[in-house]
Protein backbone atom coordinates (compact mmCIF):
# COMPACT_ATOMS: atom_id res chain seq x y z
CA UNK A 1 0.00 0.00 0.00
CA UNK A 2 2.77 2.41 1.30
CA UNK A 3 4.70 1.87 -2.44
CA UNK A 4 1.48 1.95 -4.12
CA UNK A 5 0.47 5.84 -2.16
CA UNK A 6 4.16 6.67 -2.96
CA UNK A 7 4.10 5.50 -6.84
CA UNK A 8 0.89 7.17 -7.18
CA UNK A 9 2.81 10.86 -6.17
CA UNK A 10 4.94 10.18 -8.08
CA UNK A 11 2.95 9.66 -11.04
CA UNK A 12 1.08 12.82 -10.53
CA UNK A 13 4.35 14.70 -9.94
CA UNK A 14 5.63 13.38 -13.38
CA UNK A 15 2.14 14.22 -15.08
CA UNK A 16 2.24 17.70 -13.62
CA UNK A 17 5.79 18.75 -14.33
CA UNK A 18 4.73 17.26 -18.12
CA UNK A 19 1.64 19.21 -18.70
CA UNK A 20 3.24 22.44 -17.46
CA UNK A 21 6.86 22.00 -19.08
CA UNK A 22 7.64 25.23 -20.68
CA UNK A 23 11.79 25.53 -22.13
CA UNK A 24 11.24 28.87 -22.06
CA UNK A 25 11.48 29.74 -18.15
CA UNK A 26 11.73 28.29 -14.74
CA UNK A 27 8.23 27.28 -13.19
CA UNK A 28 6.16 30.10 -11.43
CA UNK A 29 5.49 27.69 -8.61
CA UNK A 30 7.83 25.09 -6.95
CA UNK A 31 5.69 21.55 -7.35
CA UNK A 32 5.82 19.96 -3.63
CA UNK A 33 4.77 16.32 -3.18
CA UNK A 34 4.78 14.80 0.39
CA UNK A 35 4.49 11.12 0.75
CA UNK A 36 2.32 10.33 3.54
CA UNK A 37 5.15 8.02 4.31
CA UNK A 38 8.54 7.94 2.20
CA UNK A 39 9.44 4.79 0.79
CA UNK A 40 13.45 4.36 0.06
CA UNK A 41 13.85 3.98 -3.76
CA UNK A 42 16.04 0.85 -4.71
CA UNK A 43 18.35 0.42 -7.44
CA UNK A 44 19.98 -3.27 -8.49
CA UNK A 45 23.69 -3.58 -6.32
CA UNK A 46 22.17 -0.37 -4.23
CA UNK A 47 21.71 -0.58 -0.71
CA UNK A 48 18.30 1.43 0.25
CA UNK A 49 19.26 4.38 3.11
CA UNK A 50 16.07 4.12 5.48
CA UNK A 51 14.98 7.45 6.45
CA UNK A 52 15.92 8.11 10.27
CA UNK A 53 13.05 8.23 12.12
CA UNK A 54 11.88 11.76 12.54
CA UNK A 55 13.53 12.68 9.43
CA UNK A 56 11.98 14.56 6.84
CA UNK A 57 11.88 13.86 2.34
CA UNK A 58 12.69 16.97 0.76
CA UNK A 59 11.61 16.64 -3.36
CA UNK A 60 14.29 17.94 -5.75
CA UNK A 61 12.91 18.00 -10.10
CA UNK A 62 15.64 17.28 -11.78
CA UNK A 63 15.77 17.63 -15.44
CA UNK A 64 12.09 20.27 -14.62
CA UNK A 65 11.72 23.08 -17.17
CA UNK A 66 15.34 22.17 -19.19
CA UNK A 67 18.69 21.44 -17.44
CA UNK A 68 17.64 22.28 -14.35
CA UNK A 69 17.36 21.36 -10.62
CA UNK A 70 14.51 22.72 -8.81
CA UNK A 71 13.77 22.60 -5.15
CA UNK A 72 9.92 21.43 -4.53
CA UNK A 73 10.54 23.99 -1.62
CA UNK A 74 12.10 27.23 -2.34
CA UNK A 75 11.93 26.64 -6.07
CA UNK A 76 15.33 27.17 -7.33
CA UNK A 77 19.01 25.24 -7.13
CA UNK A 78 19.42 25.00 -3.46
CA UNK A 79 17.89 22.72 -0.80
CA UNK A 80 17.86 23.72 2.33
CA UNK A 81 17.68 21.09 5.15
CA UNK A 82 18.16 19.51 8.91
CA UNK A 83 21.01 16.57 9.55
CA UNK A 84 18.87 13.42 9.17
CA UNK A 85 17.06 14.09 6.56
CA UNK A 86 16.42 12.63 3.18
CA UNK A 87 16.75 14.33 -0.43
CA UNK A 88 14.91 12.98 -2.98
CA UNK A 89 15.36 13.36 -6.85
CA UNK A 90 13.01 13.08 -9.18
CA UNK A 91 13.86 13.08 -12.52
CA UNK A 92 11.15 14.24 -15.05
CA UNK A 93 13.15 15.95 -17.74
CA UNK A 94 13.11 15.01 -21.63
CA UNK A 95 16.38 13.93 -21.20
CA UNK A 96 19.09 12.18 -19.61
CA UNK A 97 20.79 13.63 -16.20
CA UNK A 98 22.90 12.71 -12.90
CA UNK A 99 23.24 13.98 -9.75
CA UNK A 100 27.16 13.43 -8.71
CA UNK A 101 28.43 15.21 -5.78
CA UNK A 102 31.42 18.08 -6.11
CA UNK A 103 31.88 20.95 -7.82
CA UNK A 104 31.51 20.90 -11.56
CA UNK A 105 33.44 19.24 -12.65
CA UNK A 106 34.66 16.72 -10.35
CA UNK A 107 32.99 14.28 -8.52
CA UNK A 108 33.77 14.36 -4.76
CA UNK A 109 32.63 10.67 -4.62
CA UNK A 110 29.95 11.08 -1.70
CA UNK A 111 26.92 10.40 -4.16
CA UNK A 112 26.19 9.69 -8.00
CA UNK A 113 22.65 8.89 -8.71
CA UNK A 114 24.88 7.53 -12.43
CA UNK A 115 23.21 9.37 -15.97
CA UNK A 116 18.88 7.98 -16.13
CA UNK A 117 16.18 9.66 -18.01
CA UNK A 118 12.53 10.86 -17.04
CA UNK A 119 10.65 8.34 -14.05
CA UNK A 120 14.27 7.67 -11.95
CA UNK A 121 14.62 8.69 -8.78
CA UNK A 122 17.04 8.48 -6.47
CA UNK A 123 17.71 9.57 -3.18
CA UNK A 124 20.37 10.00 -0.28
CA UNK A 125 20.10 11.02 3.51
CA UNK A 126 22.13 13.57 5.04
CA UNK A 127 23.33 12.76 8.54
CA UNK A 128 26.78 15.63 8.52
CA UNK A 129 25.71 19.41 8.65
CA UNK A 130 27.13 21.50 5.95
CA UNK A 131 26.91 22.73 2.19
CA UNK A 132 27.14 19.79 -0.24
CA UNK A 133 27.35 21.14 -4.22
CA UNK A 134 26.17 19.03 -6.91
CA UNK A 135 26.06 18.79 -10.66
CA UNK A 136 24.52 16.85 -13.69
CA UNK A 137 27.58 14.82 -15.54
CA UNK A 138 25.73 15.33 -18.75
CA UNK A 139 25.28 19.00 -18.67
CA UNK A 140 27.98 20.02 -15.98
CA UNK A 141 28.02 24.03 -15.26
CA UNK A 142 24.62 24.74 -17.13
CA UNK A 143 23.42 22.80 -14.12
CA UNK A 144 24.42 22.64 -10.68
CA UNK A 145 22.72 22.51 -7.12
CA UNK A 146 23.17 22.84 -3.18
CA UNK A 147 22.33 20.96 -0.31
CA UNK A 148 22.44 22.91 2.66
CA UNK A 149 22.68 21.04 5.62
CA UNK A 150 21.60 22.51 9.27
CA UNK A 151 22.01 20.91 12.58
Amino acid sequence: MRTATFAAATACLMLLATACHNNNSAPTQPIMVTPTTPTPTSRPGATPTPIPPGGTMHIVNTGLGGNLFVDAVSGNSTTTIKAGDTVQWVFVGGTSHSTTSGNCCTASGLWDSGVHASGFVFQRTFTQTGSFPYFCTVHGAMMTGTIVVNP
